[in-house]
């Protein structure tokens, strides 16, 4: 398990865990980013991760992705 931050772009990775406050839980959640689904990394940049999840993109700053634990 590493963090989403850590994870080689490109390359799918499952959500395992993700270490962050309730109302945060939900809201990735919302989006699609939840315990169990697969999401890809596609990019990194200006403190910024862009992740594929489903079939949309997301960016979420560096500091929620080492929050987001995959494997």
């Amino acid at each position: 398990m590493v963090a989403l931050i850590s994870a080689p772009l490109g390359e799918a990775a499952t959500v395992a865990k993700i270490d962050a406050e309730d109302r945060v839980k939900r809201r990735l959640e919302d989006l699609g980013v939840l315990a169990g689904q697969p999401v890809t990394p596609v990019a990194d940049s200006m403190g910024n991760t862009v992740l594929r999840v489903k079939d949309s993109r997301l960016v979420i700053n560096h500091g929620l992705a080492k929050r987001i634990f995959v494997y």
